[in-house]
């Protein structure tokens, strides 16, 4: 990552202004070719003009609604409740189907145990308070072939399965799991709830009946006789700073519906279970509740966001405008451009910042293009040494000034693997932040006639 002081310390000679855009005229002496293809068709020496013209631009930041991308087949599922305190309440559920590895033959009178549901965790965001979960059975059906959102749903039995004495846990999300039945071997951390055994006792008694669901998983996941299950808290509204959206592998093997039974004359029990694979729909459901927070001003109200601008994971991201940069002479080349975004975070914040952002700007068509040159997006990491996102934006402002794109400004958004199934945010300080710290791009520029 390139660094803003050592950029400033290697250009101390620049005339750096007190607006949010600081640009420096330089001159290439002796220069018959330029290093950089983009806007090479404009360079001449003949047209090569002395140094010194300075100006002054704005920098416009916001913050807009983004909730409508798809939330199916993410790398995480998410459940929880957290409440942040710079954004409000987020609450998370999960839908998924199950289905079976193989062809289940079940020998007669098997007798429930337990039934488990446990989930692989992947991490989490917020604080690992006491949660209560609860999970309910579908009576809609999904499918991998369908879209669905952060706001869709999916109707249920209305009755939790989970047993009370199971319900109310605090995640750990690094400790190990040894099971009773088999000590030797250590599991993944995992959410493990018990469900009722009434309900295990009938996936039982089909499974010894020869019920052709089992027969088979694509027979199984056909035939809907288990349409999956809804998983979410009941803890919906937590105290401000209170709660956390987990994160679970629902990929890995050890998320699994499993059955405990035994058949007469057992004295340990048996097992059954059912996974997640990728024949298998799922996806997260997200409520966010913004109001009298001030992200919710800002979408209402553009302007809002030149005190501070946000980035939400499932709901919103930042929107940053150059609408003076049109003032660089076309038949300019530049040299170098980086944008500083300082962030109003303090380390060791349970509500820490997203790592990594991609950029995208609007083509001509209206639609979102990820900004990237050659075979690399354009990203922005974190440095928690200047507590700010560092950008390269040099090929993208020599287009802008050549005309070659339009100037409708760029946003930025968390690697799209993670914006649909993490709870991240980040706090943008803007121009006109009342924090020390402020935005800025740093140009260097050679002008041509």
């Amino acid at each position: 990552m390139m660094n803003l002081k050592k950029l400033n310390n290697n250009w101390r000679k620049a005339i750096l202004l007190s607006a949010c855009f600081v640009l420096t005229l330089s001159i290439l002496p002796g220069c018959k070719k330029t290093s950089s293809p983009y806007g090479s068709e404009a360079l001449s020496v003949e047209d090569l003009l002395a140094s010194g013209g300075k100006d002054t631009f704005q920098l416009k930041t916001t913050s807009v609604l983004f909730d409508t991308l798809n939330t199916d087949n993410q790398i995480f599922g998410t459940v929880g409740a957290l409440h942040d305190p710079k954004f409000g309440i987020v609450n998370a559920s999960l839908y998924t189907q199950f289905t079976i590895s193989g062809a289940i033959n079940m020998d007669d009178s098997p007798t429930i145990d337990s039934v488990v549901l446990s989930l692989n965790y992947g991490g989490y965001y917020g604080k690992l308070d006491p949660q209560t979960f609860e999970v309910y059975q579908l009576t809609d059906t999904l499918s991998v072939t369908s879209d669905y959102k952060r706001t869709s749903t999916k109707t249920t039995t209305g009755i939790d399965l989970v047993d009370p004495a199971s319900a109310t846990q605090t995640p750990n999300t690094s400790a190990k799991v040894v099971l009773a039945t088999d000590t030797a071997t250590k599991l993944n951390p995992q959410l493990r709830l018990k469900l009722d055994n009434a309900f295990g006792q009938q996936f039982l008694d089909d499974m010894a009946a020869g019920n052709a669901a089992f027969t088979s998983s694509s027979n199984f996941l056909s035939s809907n006789y288990f349409k999956g299950f809804r998983i979410n808290v009941a803890n919906t509204s937590p105290a401000k700073g209170k709660g956390a959206v987990l994160y679970f592998n629902l990929s890995s093997a050890q998320t699994k519906l499993t059955f405990y039974y035994k058949l007469p004359g057992d004295t340990i029990p048996k097992e059954v279970p059912l996974i997640i694979n990728g024949s298998c729909a799922d996806f997260n459901h997200v409520d966010i509740d913004n109001s009298g927070y001030h992200l919710a001003d800002v979408i209402a109200n553009p302007i809002n966001g030149q005190s501070l601008f946000y980035s939400q994971s499932f709901n919103a991201i930042p929107k940053i405008e150059f609408p003076t940069l049109t003032n660089i002479p076309s038949k300019s080349v530049i040299n170098n451009a980086l944008l500083y975004l300082p962030v109003a975070y303090h380390t060791a914040d349970y509500f820490y910042p997203t790592q990594t952002f991609n950029i995208l700007y609007k083509d001509n068509e209206g639609g979102f293009t990820y900004l990237g040159y050659g075979n690399s997006l354009i990203s922005a990491e974190y440095d928690n040494n200047q507590k700010a996102f560092v950008i390269d934006l040099r090929h993208y402002m020599q287009e802008l000034v050549n005309r070659k794109k339009e100037n409708t400004g760029i946003y930025l958004i968390p690697r799209s693997a993670y914006f649909s199934c993490t709870a991240d945010r980040v706090v943008f300080n803007g121009p006109l932040s009342p924090y020390k710290t402020r935005p800025k791009l740093v140009v260097k520029y050679t002008e041509f006639k």
